[in-house]
């Protein structure tokens, strides 16, 4: 009785083993660089040029970035996703006409206000692209723009 308990605990080990591998090795896709936080300290220019494109899908922007502050659909027919940094929540109180008191949040658009928009691929759902826009001057910047500049034009 001894033996054949040692043997069916050899079996079911042996047996685990290759379905743990699988599982370790599922669990570990491979390496994803991880992308740089949208935040007013970091210059945006820096954020741009080292954002990994065409690697980082949406799941994995989710869990780093957190939830975008708006969802749009861009001129292109692509996805974006919208992250503003440099503002101010602020919660106020406000009586009613009927006495009530209601509680609202408010952002106070001061200047530093930062738009990151990430740019969301049709097929693969892979970050191509990283659209920057400050509240001053209404001027974009891209990714794409940074990390893979236009030769320049020689004159004849």
């Amino acid at each position: 009785m001894k033996i054949s308990i040692k043997k069916h605990l050899f079996t079911l080990v042996f047996s685990l083993v290759p379905s743990l591998l699988t599982l370790t090795v599922s669990a570990n896709p491979g390496y994803l660089p991880k992308p740089p936080h949208f935040n007013t300290k970091t210059d945006p220019e820096n954020i741009l040029k080292t954002y990994p494109l065409g690697i980082i899908k949406m799941q994995p922007a989710l869990a780093h970035h957190g939830l975008p502050d708006k969802k749009i659909r861009l001129p292109n027919g692509m996805d974006g996703w919208v992250y503003t940094v440099g503002f101010v929540k602020t919660h106020k109180r406000y009586r009613l006409p009927s006495g009530e008191t209601k509680d609202v949040m408010e952002t106070d658009w001061g200047l530093g206000v930062r738009n990151f928009v990430l740019v969301f691929s049709d097929k693969e759902r892979v970050v191509i692209d990283v659209v920057y826009k400050d509240d001053g001057n209404g001027i974009g910047v891209t990714a794409m723009e940074l990390q893979y500049p236009r030769p320049a034009r020689s004159v004849p």
